[in-house]
């Protein structure tokens, strides 16, 4: 997920991945062929080639056709010889994914915000995709849109798509990232937070537990307490800079202290930037002289302390 402010370069990344800008320079490949910089003629086409056929791209403010929904989503199919019976499916399967059943017989033009970012979401996915781009698909559209788009970036993740996306909505980027890149004057630029997925364990009236995944994928992490929020939430978030360092227990209010060893300290911009194994990985930012006072260094047993309050569910 790219996130940034307007003019970071979100939506021009994701036309240069795409192919439809050229990049001043660099290379960029697709499964190892070149789809811009250096390289001959015939390999720069075969990458083109290979991009056109397997990824398709949403832009935030997509175009639709005269004629019905059904016209529209089929329309990438037909140029390309699918057979009729096999486009009607596919058309059919995909409407449905966006929870637009019953729709291909409308008309496209008449159509809500909300319905035709799904309408234009659900051609993509006709084309059955091996990389889908999506330009702020969530922008200016209902909750129940929303929630439809998330649930279908979700589930083609996981049946191994690759999605690239931009938004401007950081609930739906923490919910939906396996990695979240920040953009500012088109370049990455590092990420200040801790995003742990998991799931909420128990919730009453003064805190929500909320139990990570562990460093192990898949495993049981270590619960933590955040303010008390009744609701299903997929990922918890602490800045880096809420974390409190210390070789034992610190005498605190604050509720969550987890025990865990120094897996790597890196520095930036004047500050380090050290990763701790608590069962789920924490980064915490630290000046170079709370590293020396601390005696932070790979391998040392630490206290990570930080406040209920400081941690936010999504």
């Amino acid at each position: 997920v790219l996130v940034g402010e307007n003019g970071s370069g979100k939506t021009t990344l994701l036309r240069i991945l795409n192919g439809l800008l050229a990049p001043a320079a660099g290379r960029i490949a697709f499964r190892g062929l070149p789809i811009a910089g250096s390289g001959d003629g015939a390999a720069l086409a075969a990458g083109r080639a290979a991009v056109r056929a397997r990824s398709v791209m949403v832009h935030q403010a997509p175009l639709v056709f005269r004629g019905t929904v059904g016209q529209n989503v089929g329309y990438g199919l037909r140029i390309r010889g699918i057979p009729k019976d096999e486009t009607a499916r596919r058309v059919a399967g995909s409407l449905g994914e966006v929870g637009l059943a019953g729709f291909a017989s409308r008309r496209a033009t008449a159509l809500s915000g909300g319905e035709t970012q799904r309408v234009c979401l659900a051609r993509a996915l006709a084309l059955e995709p091996e990389v889908l781009l999506l330009d702020e698909p969530t922008a200016n559209v209902d909750p129940d849109s929303r929630s439809v788009v998330e649930r279908v970036v979700r589930d083609r993740a996981r049946s191994g798509v690759s999605v690239v996306m931009s938004t401007h909505v950081m609930e739906t980027a923490y919910r939906l990232c396996d990695t979240l890149l920040r953009l500012e004057a088109g370049r990455i630029v590092e990420h200040e937070e801790n995003i742990l997925p998991g799931m909420v364990e128990r919730t009453d009236e003064q805190f929500t537990r909320f139990r990570t995944v562990g460093a192990s994928r898949g495993a049981a992490g270590p619960l933590l307490l955040c303010p008390a929020r009744q609701g299903e939430f997929r990922v918890a978030v602490i800045p880096t800079s809420e974390l409190v360092l210390s070789r034992s227990p610190l005498e605190s209010s604050a509720r969550n202290r987890l025990r865990g060893t120094v897996t790597a300290v890196e520095r930036r911009a004047g500050l380090l930037s050290v990763s701790v194994d608590c069962g789920t990985i924490l980064k915490a930012l630290v000046t170079p002289s709370a590293v020396s006072e601390v005696d932070i260094a790979v391998g040392r047993e630490l206290v990570v302390t930080f406040k209920a309050s400081a941690v936010r569910l999504y």
